[in-house]
């Protein structure tokens, strides 16, 4: 049996997600931001879909200016997590839950950071 036969979740999960980011990416999608409507201030997602757009444009700057955060570090973390899924599903091996948990909490107390570089220490920040 081939790889490519034993892939039947990833494919799937993929074309879901590409659907999904070009939808929300183009704006024919508009999920608004619950915590900046309480608040308003924006969350470390605020921007994300923008940043999409722009990517889907090629403007790297553009989406760099809407949402670095999205950009850098959330997009590389979900290819990150669709490689483990094929991975999981092919039966090779991925790194332990100790190691998948620590990049979890890493990727947690990042947003955190984001959020209070962007909203309260730099407020107005667009990088």
């Amino acid at each position: 049996m081939t790889a490519l036969v034993r892939l039947r979740v990833t494919p799937a999960v993929v074309a879901v997600t590409a659907a999904a980011g070009a939808l929300l990416g183009t704006g024919i999608v508009s999920v608004p931001c619950w915590f900046h409507a309480m608040t308003g201030f924006d969350c470390p997602f605020c921007g994300g879909s923008q940043a999409l757009g722009a990517l889907l444009h090629g403007d790297v700057l553009g989406a760099l200016r809407f949402n670095a955060f999205a950009v850098l570090v959330l997009l590389p973390a979900a290819l990150v997590a669709l490689v483990l899924l094929g991975r999981t599903e092919l039966g090779l091996r991925i790194p332990s839950w100790p190691v998948r948990r620590s990049a979890l909490i890493v990727l947690a107390v990042a947003a955190v950071a984001w959020w209070l570089v962007r909203d309260v220490a730099v407020p107005g920040l667009q990088v």
